[in-house]
Formats: structure tokens, C-alpha cells, sequence
């Protein structure tokens, strides 16, 4: 039993291996860039990486007056008119990524700093 398990590993390293591809982590890597801050709202620029497992990504600002709730099926999008907490200058972010029967696969929430 312990040798074809064994076995099975070897298979399937020499599989991927072979065929070179790579399974990525939906949300792995997500990045921010914020533009235009006035003291009162901004633009921000949100990515992250592609993930063929994921047919769309909802993303929203919880803390943006009013909340702001966007669906794209790329891996960037541009959200403006983010506004920040009140007396503050963070903002809460979040992208949901969802598989083609539309149930969640990894979500991510974001605080960003609109002063950056």
C-alpha cells in the first residue's frame, strides 16, 4: 500500500513536471494603487492574479458612502469615489472570487491606506 501510494506521488510530480503548468491559489497575490486622494475620496487600482478556476470576482468597499459593490471576470479593476473611515484615512476593501456554480472559492479583505 505504502508503494503504490508512493508511486501515485511520483506520477503526478513527473506529470506536472512534464507538462509545466502550475495550479495558482485564487487571490494569491493582491496588490492596491491609490490615485487622486483629495481628503475626501480616491481612485483605487486593485489586482491580483489570474486563476483559470475562477469564473468571476465581486469586489466592493465596505467603508465607502455609499457601499460600492462591482462584479469583472479580469483580474484588475478600478474603483473610484472610495471614501475612508470616518476621521480617518483607511478605507476597507474586499474581492470574492467564485467558481462557475457561483460559490465562494477565497475571499480577501483589504484596509488601504488612501494617503499612500
Amino acid at each position: 500500500m505504502k508503494s503504490l501510494t508512493l508511486l501515485a506521488l511520483l506520477v503526478l510530480t513527473v506529470g506536472i513536471i512534464s507538462t509545466n503548468q502550475a495550479f495558482a491559489e485564487p487571490l494569491d497575490s493582491v496588490s492596491t494603487s491609490v490615485s487622486n486622494y483629495d481628503g475626501d475620496s480616491a481612485t483605487v487600482e486593485i489586482t491580483w492574479n489570474n486563476d483559470d478556476s475562477v469564473k468571476n470576482y465581486k469586489v466592493g468597499c465596505v467603508s465607502c458612502t455609499p457601499n460600492i459593490v462591482e462584479f469583472t471576470t479580469g483580474n484588475s479593476m478600478t474603483i473610484d469615489n472610495v471614501t475612508p473611515f470616518p476621521n480617518g484615512s483607511s478605507a476597507l476593501l474586499y474581492v470574492i472570487s467564485y467558481d462557475s456554480e457561483n460559490n465562494i472559492i477565497t475571499a480577501k479583505q483589504l484596509i488601504v491606506n488612501l494617503n499612500q
